[in-house]
């Protein structure tokens, strides 16, 4: 299995609070060397939503052909966020 399948895996299992998802990606991003956290981008994206759930989009400058898709609840008050789904798109 490869560093980023690795990664996408570890992202699946992460829950943290509601402000912190994008740090928390990136910051997986870079411990599996993907790229420098500083340089990769998570933004929320519509697009993907479904069903109360929303999609966050991951930006790897090293490789612009590919991004991971983040799909995550956030918690009954909004505190936390616990990751549903992640996958290579």
């Amino acid at each position: 299995m490869d560093n980023l399948q690795n990664a996408v895996n570890r992202i699946k299992i992460l829950e943290c609070p509601t402000g912190d998802l994008g740090y928390r990606v990136a910051g997986i991003l870079e411990d599996y060397k993907i790229a420098n956290s500083n340089e990769i981008t998570v933004d929320r994206d519509a697009r993907f939503d479904r069903g109360g759930i929303e999609a966050y989009t991951t930006t790897i400058p090293s490789d612009k052909n590919q991004s991971i898709v983040v799909l995550a609840k956030s918690g009954s008050e909004d505190y936390v966020i616990k990751v549903i789904d992640a996958y290579v798109n």
